[in-house]
């Protein structure tokens, strides 16, 4: 069997992605064989492996952590970073504690940190989703309460002639529906009547809804009685259920 040979096998491109899988490779076969550990192992091999030596020194925490300041009193001491480092490592990135920054998390695990981006542009994607269906399902619901208000506008509306008409207008014009679905209602009612059917309804182009029900109101009081009559033959029959 044809082996690759040890020169030529894969290895991580990026140092720190180096150092950090060698790091782990040489804490956990410490583990398994039971030896022990210092503090931090984790910190400590990374650290060797990706500076070559044993001893760690502040400006070569500052290559691996830039967020680390020994010139700063008030800075968390070198102990503290290592112990995040080690926790950083020992959890493969996924737990990146302070006072790390997430620059340095990752910088030494890209692929975590590209999976937790994913992870959250995909909360947000379903948020976004989720509002989103939200949002229409209230549009749709408003709009078929409308389309229902507006449906028993026709339906009362039907039940008037000329004549009476007005109170329909009365109670209808405070019911939040657009003043043109209203004027087209009348309209369109307005063709049931033979006395109202030589009006031509372009005249009443452009004007407001109250101006259209005056003309009416105006017309059907100077209708004859015969005129009358026939207006409520145009009505439909209001069925009732008599006990």
């Amino acid at each position: 069997m044809n082996m690759i040979p040890r020169r030529l096998s894969l290895v991580p491109a990026c140092p720190y992605t180096l150092a950090v899988s060698l790091a782990v490779a040489e804490v956990e076969k410490r583990l398994q064989g039971r030896a022990k550990c210092g503090a931090h192992p984790y910190a400590s091999a990374f650290m060797r492996h990706y500076c070559g030596t044993r001893t760690i020194k502040a400006d070569q925490l500052r290559q691996v952590m830039p967020e680390y300041s020994p010139g700063d009193r008030a800075a968390p001491p070198a102990r503290e970073y290592l112990a995040a480092l080690d926790t950083l490592i020992a959890s493969r990135g996924e737990r990146c504690p302070s006072p790390l920054s997430q620059d340095t998390g990752s910088r030494l695990f890209p692929l975590t940190a590209a999976r937790f981006t994913e992870r959250r542009e995909k909360r947000l994607s379903l948020r976004q989703n989720r509002e989103h269906n939200r949002e229409s399902r209230e549009r749709e619901q408003k709009r078929r309460r409308y389309q229902n208000r507006l449906a028993q506008a026709a339906l009362e509306l039907v039940f008037h002639t000329p004549q009476t008409a007005g109170r329909w207008y009365v109670h209808w014009q405070g019911q939040d529906i657009y003043e043109s679905d209203l004027q087209s209602l009348v309209l369109t009612w307005l063709k049931r009547f033979v006395s109202c059917r030589h009006i031509d309804t372009w005249e009443w182009h452009d004007e407001p809804l109250w101006r259209v029900m005056l003309d009416i109101s105006i017309l059907a009081g100077e209708m004859s009685a015969f005129s009358r009559m026939n207006d409520q033959f145009a009505l439909p029959v209001l069925l009732t259920c008599r006990p």
